[in-house]
């Protein structure tokens, strides 16, 4: 198999089968069963690897971990089946691949939250595991699945539609399951569940602040040089603290412009700056950076899905290079945080049933902050359907959006879904047909709005938090972001919704798990700013290289797009007007592309 330039890790099984299939990697540093076959095949950096190599049975943990090798020894010691393994992947900080073979059987797992994901996939009838799917797909000569991928650029992907891998032959293991091989099949196995929302604020906070410390304390401890992303917001600048702490040497970074509003980043970072101990501080304007819109015809990225991380990507790629001459190797960043910390109106369906007049003050209160229609706000509250009835009434009413009419604040189990208006009548009947097969056994990922729509949320960030993970191995940079890590996760999850986040409120649950760490007038910062003025500007500025970026991308010619319509209907009509359809088209165009070119089908 021809080298991959990104960092991957693949698991095989006790076999003879196995160690054919390892014979076709060229690449890669090679980790054996007891019985001399080769178990792991990895490209990561030597200090983000941890195993044990004495006795019958071996534990791996690649990634960033609190793991040492005497814990991973005992867990191998005392595990009879590959279940055992449950109890240190639920208490290992960090964000990491588990990877253990016991009793002749392999378990591989990524992480609860989707940063780190697994697949599996049958090679020369051998079952083989990777978390990277592209990998699979290379070694096992797939093709694009042109449905997955049309349904994967759609605005709006509910659960589980944003796990499907867009090869054929490759499979996903969902999140808090496991895969296990044993020479013969793949099966998989549950190892997380939420934590129940019991605890106070207070409680909460004390938590969340010990899970975030421990977090980037796994990423300081392993590099003599940090740089971190320091917005001035309630993600980055927590951990920049807590990474002022640790013994690297700690480099920030802030970005300002000189659009309303653009300095505030600046302002905000300066005051935090007062309790965190800094080795340098970079100051730059964004007009030194890619333009939004800017560079996606040379990104060259071969991501193996198609995120949001394409149309970011000149811009992220630009600061991870700032980054390395400064000599970091580890970069933080706060991608996820909003995902995990900011309420969501749904949570208030799930606690009417509990306390109704409580969950009714705090829709009202969303219902004016928005100015929306109270009838329409509060009526969804008695919608009882559950989550597969709601997929697949949503499927019937799939229609094209209205870019002009105004949002409503959703009470439903997700976003309705919508065409692009350039997506073809016949991708359009394959999408149903694919989606109407999943509403056949979907279930969803909790039992009610809030847990489900909680976990779905993490997920969605974690789908670009790993794609820029992704884009910085491609540069030997371990990009990172400690707040999208499980057990920071459950630490916000263990918190009781209605004191987890307020209508009103920024970010209060990290706000006071910060009190008396950073300034008290850091803390009083209300709002962030959003990158719309400069979004909208760049659309206006390469309309012609994003429709030239579309004609070169295979989606035309998979039967996905119209290439008359997209020019027709994807670009502003008017001032500040965005088809946000047009940025999962771009993420989707850059993938195709960039993964057309190394799909040829993998010989021995």
């Amino acid at each position: 198999m021809r080298a991959h330039r990104g960092w991957y890790v693949l698991a095989l099984p006790d076999s003879d089968r196995g160690r054919l299939v390892a014979e076709r990697l060229s690449v890669g540093t090679v980790l054996s069963h007891a019985s001399g076959r080769p178990w792991v095949i990895h490209t990561y950096p030597t200090e983000q690897v941890l195993v044990n190599t004495a006795g019958p049975n071996r534990v791996a943990v690649i990634g960033f971990s609190s793991a040492t090798t005497e814990a991973l020894q005992r867990a191998a010691d005392n595990c009879t089946q590959v279940s055992d393994l449950d109890t240190l992947a639920g208490t290992l900080a960090g964000s990491h691949i588990l990877v253990g073979s016991v009793g002749g059987h392999v378990r591989v797992q990524g992480t609860a939250s989707g940063v780190r994901r697994v697949f599996t996939a049958i090679v020369d009838g051998c079952e083989v595991t990777c978390d990277r799917a592209d990998v699979l797909a290379h070694l096992g000569g797939f093709a694009i699945d042109e449905t997955a991928l049309a349904i994967r650029m759609l605005r709006q992907i509910p659960h589980p539609l944003g796990e499907l891998p867009v090869w054929q032959g490759v499979r996903p293991v969902p999140a808090d399951h496991y895969a296990i091989l044993d020479g013969s099949r793949v099966r998989v196995a549950r190892w997380w569940r939420p934590p129940e929302p019991v605890l106070s604020r207070t409680e909460g906070a004390a938590r969340l602040c010990r899970a975030l410390e421990e977090a980037v304390s796994t990423r300081t401890r392993s590099s003599d040089v940090v740089y971190a992303d320091l917005s001035g917001g309630f993600d980055s600048t927590p951990q920049a603290y807590f990474a002022a702490r640790g013994p690297a040497r700690l480099l920030v970074g802030t970005a300002y412009n000189n659009d309303p509003g653009g300095g505030e980043d600046l302002i905000w970072a300066r005051r935090a700056l007062r309790t965190i101990d800094v080795a340098h501080h970079s100051v730059f304007s964004t007009d030194e950076m890619p333009q939004f819109y800017d560079g996606l015809l040379e990104m060259d990225a071969q991501l193996d899905d198609p995120s949001d991380t394409f149309r970011a990507g000149p811009r992220m790629r630009y600061m991870m290079q700032q980054a390395k001459e400064l000599g970091a190797r580890v970069y933080l960043t706060g991608l996820g945080g909003d995902e995990l910390l900011f309420g969501h109106p749904r949570a208030e369906h799930t606690l009417f049933r509990r306390r109704p007049l409580l969950a009714l003050r705090r829709l009202r209160a969303y219902q004016l902050l928005e100015r929306l229609p109270a009838r329409a706000t509060f009526v969804k509250l008695f919608d009882r359907r559950g989550y597969r009835q709601w997929l697949v009434d949503n499927l019937e009413r799939i229609g094209e959006r209205d870019e002009k009419t105004k949002p409503t604040l959703s009470l439903d189990w997700d976003a309705p879904l919508s065409w692009p208006r350039w997506y073809t009548a016949d991708i359009r009947a394959a999408i149903v047909e694919r989606i109407r097969k999943v509403c056949e056994d979907v279930e969803p990922l909790g039992p009610d709005l809030a847990s489900h729509g909680e976990i779905s949320m993490i997920r969605h960030g974690a789908r670009s938090t790993r794609g820029g993970e992704q884009l910085g191995a491609e540069l030997g940079l371990a990009f990172q972001a400690p707040i999208s890590d499980d057990r920071v996760a459950e630490a916000v999850l263990s918190v009781r919704r209605e004191e987890r986040a307020e209508p009103k409120a920024f970010k209060p649950l990290m706000r006071e798990a910060m009190r008396g760490r950073l300034p008290d007038e850091f803390l009083t910062r209300s709002r962030k700013n959003s990158g719309t003025t400069q979004a909208t500007r760049g659309i206006e500025r390469y309309k012609e290289d994003l429709l030239a970026l579309c004609g070169q991308s295979p989606l035309a010619g998979l039967g996905i797009i119209d290439l008359r319509l997209l020019a027709e209907h994807a670009f502003p009509q008017g001032p500040g007007a965005i088809n946000r359809d047009l940025d999962t088209t771009l993420n989707g165009a850059v993938f195709a592309r960039n993964q057309s070119g190394v799909r040829e089908r993998i010989t021995p």
